[in-house]
Formats: structure tokens, sequence, C-alpha cells
């Protein structure tokens, strides 16, 4: 059966410059996609509930029904319907409640074409890899058989897998505002760049049910149990996993009440020991700190806010040593704001650090660019929750996401520094294999 695709916006060039990639798309990899469109959120809604869509791109600021309210009906008619979001420059807020509300992912305006069929074959292959509800009630997972009928399973056959992997694991960390899960995600990106280093093709595979997602990688018996289980214990701390069988596999809590499938299989299973490692107190209370001037928490934002910019820049665009040279004046205005403070010195010389193997070879930093913008999207969007968090929302401590922000910090540099450079607590004992 064909893939279905419904483009939402009330303006008809949008429309058509959308559906014209997509034609591109298909004549070019020879697949057949039906394309629908609707002009507002209330047309959308209608024709979801009148037929299933597969993939739906949806604008944000339309009349009568907005995208994100949309969304939010959409996904309790089709729990499975891949939407991403298509939205302009600065409007952050609306895109982090939209993918809040169920959306995956989401573009910036205006929508450069290559980015656009590369984003649109991640989705492709997305809906291919068993997105959707599978027949058995039988999980993968050894934590319970209690789960949706709901699974996406990845192989990971060389580097360009573990990218998309990658790219559409962030968008579940999206969704769900999870900081474990960016650690989890490293933490299986790395595992399967051993298993590919052995020859090895694992696969990856996520299930969920009303509370939890689960994570499991194949084949794990390559490799010593003591060894990831130590690794675990330092890296992971947040977390419940189990080895069973050639499986290794996690148990995640869901931070958002979002349910992306009609309903559960009642499945009784015997409890499994599992191991669960020490983490800080959940409900700890919150606060706003103070200690950082008012103009220099206007000079962060202004320069984190313009990394955003630099960095969707670089997913979408061939760099040149010109916006290298911008992207290190960003950093480096941060860096020096963040030095200036004992409480935020951590992070500033992390940034230093990065800089100073940015300009060692530019050159690197640019051939690599593409493969890296993931990456450092995730790594700024850690530091913008950070910066809100801190300043403006409440957080735990002034140094909660240090682990989180550092850890993605050193992943970037593992792309940029011969293999023999990296530094062996950067490479977070991986090196061992």
């Amino acid at each position: 059966m064909n893939k279905k695709i419904l483009i939402v916006d009330d303006q008809s060039l949008n429309q058509t410059l959308i559906a014209a990639y997509i034609n591109q798309y298909c004549e070019q990899n020879g697949d057949i996609l039906e394309i629908q469109t609707a002009n507002d959120g209330i047309q959308a809604v209608t024709l979801c509930q009148e037929q299933p869509f597969d993939l739906i791109f949806m604008d944000i600021l339309m009349p009568k029904m907005n995208g994100i309210d949309a969304t939010k009906h959409i996904i309790s008619i089709l729990p499975n319907a891949l939407i991403i979001i298509v939205s302009t420059q600065g409007d952050e807020e609306n895109q982090i409640q939209a993918l809040r509300n169920g959306a995956k992912d989401y573009f910036l305006k205006p929508i450069q074409p290559d980015v656009f069929k590369r984003r649109l074959q991640l989705y492709m292959n997305m809906m291919k890899n068993d997105t959707s509800p599978v027949s058995s009630s039988k999980s993968i997972n050894p934590f319970t058989n209690a789960t949706f009928c709901y699974k996406t399973t990845y192989l990971i056959e060389n580097e360009e897998d573990l990218t998309q992997l990658w790219e559409s694991m962030l968008s579940i960390k999206n969704s769900v505002r999870s900081n474990f899960l960016s650690d989890l995600i490293r933490f299986m990106y790395q595992l399967g760049q051993v298993m590919l280093s052995r020859q090895v093709q694992p696969q990856i595979i996520m299930e969920e049910n009303e509370e939890y997602y689960f994570f499991s990688i194949t084949n794990i018996n390559i490799l010593p149990k003591a060894k990831i289980s130590q690794l675990i214990e330092s890296y992971l701390k947040n977390s419940t996993y189990e080895f069973s069988a050639n499986l290794l596999s996690f148990k995640i809590a869901k931070e958002s009440s979002q349910i992306l499938a009609p309903e559960i299989q009642n499945v009784a299973k015997d409890a499994i020991p599992s191991v669960k490692a020490t983490y800080h107190k959940e409900n700890e209370a919150l606060q706003k700190f103070t200690f950082m001037e008012e103009e220099d928490i206007t000079s962060l934002e202004l320069r984190l806010n313009e990394l955003a910019t630099q960095f969707m820049w670089m997913g979408s665009n061939e760099l040149n040593r010109d916006d290298v040279d911008q992207i290190i004046s960003a950093f480096e205005r941060t860096s020096s704001i963040l030095m200036l403070y004992s409480e935020t010195q951590t992070l500033g010389i992390a940034i230093r650090d990065l800089i100073s193997i940015i300009q060692r070879d530019e050159k690197v930093f640019i051939d690599m660019a593409a493969q890296m913008s993931t990456l450092c999207k995730s790594f700024n969007n850690d530091l913008i929750i950070w910066f809100k968090s801190i300043f403006y929302e409440g957080a735990p401590s002034i140094n909660f996401m240090d682990a989180s922000i550092i850890s993605n910090i050193q992943m970037v540099q593992s792309f940029l520094l011969p293999a023999e450079e990296i530094p062996l607590d950067d490479a977070d004992g991986f090196e061992f294999f």
C-alpha cells in the first residue's frame, strides 16, 4: 500500500513547494506517495478522521486552528502518524509545544530542497522500519509483555544508519524532554560504532507502553558484559537495565502523558530482577539562580540564539571558512561569559577547549559539518534548556545539566580528533573494546 502524505498550510505556495520536493524525491527513488493538502488545522483534523495518513507536514500559524492544536487532535486520531512541523526561525516556543503535543521533528522556512529530500528519506526509513502496530503482543525487552503493540526496529549496517538512528532518537528526546535519554542515545551510538568495527550489525529496537520506553540492542554478547555494566554504572546513572540472552535492554519512564497507540495488551509476565543505578531525587525543589549580571544573561541568550541559527545553517548548506569564523566567534563570546562566573566555569572551559580543536583544523570541521550538524544542534539545545531552567523556569542545581552538555561537546570533539588523540575520559571507556 502506498504511503499517504498530508501537507497542511494556509499558503498555497508552500503547499506547492513541499509537494514539488516530494515528487522530485519520488522520481529519484522510484517511490509512489499519495499527496493531499489542507488549508488549516480544522480541515486537517477532518481529513484525518476520514482516512489515515502516514506523514503530515504541519504549518503552525494558520487560521481557524493552528498547527499546535491540530497536532494534538490528530495524534489522538492517528497515534502512529509522523507529524513534522514546518515553522519559521525564532518560533522555538511553538516548536517545543508542538513536539510536546506529538510532533516528531520540525523544519525551518525557507525549506532547502536537498535537506528536505534527505530528511524525507529518513522519514521513509522510519515508516518502513516497522513503525506501525505489530500483530504480536510479545515484547522484545525482558521487563514486561504489557506493551502497546508498537515497536520500531533499526537495523544498523553502516555509519549512515547510525546517523539516521541518532536523528530519529533525538526527535523522541525532544518529545519527552528527558535529559537521561540524551545520554542513552550517545551510549547506543557508541556501542553501535564498536559493533560495526567488529563487522557485527546490531538491531536497536524501541518499544513502549503507557508509562515507559524500552530500548534494546542485539548481538551484545560480542562485548564483555562486565565492562558494559561498568560503563553503564559510570555514565548512565539514571538507568534501569538488564541483560537477557543476546540482548541489552533499558527501561525509561516517560516524562509526558502522550500515548502512541490506541490500546494496551495486558499480558501477564513474571517480574524479572533488574539493575537500577543510583540517581538524584526526581522531586527536588526547583529554584531560579541570580548569580549572573542581567546584561550578561541577555548577552548569553543572544549568543545561544546565534549559535542555534548557525547550526541550522550548518545542517542545510555547505560551510565555508567565513561560516566557521562566525561559529567560533559565537562560541568565544559564549565561553567568555561563562568563564566570568565560578558557577559556570566548567562549561566555559569545555567550550573553550572545543574552540581550540576547531581552530586547529578548520578544514576538518568543514568536511565533517553535515555529519555533526544534528549533534551540534542537540548540544546547543541542551545549553538553551539549561539557560532557561537556570534563569527563568527553575532548576534543581546550577550544574544539573553539566554532564549532558559536556558529553555532547566531547562527542563533537571525537568527530574532529584523530582516534589516537581522543582522551581516555572522552572516549567514555569504549576504547577498552
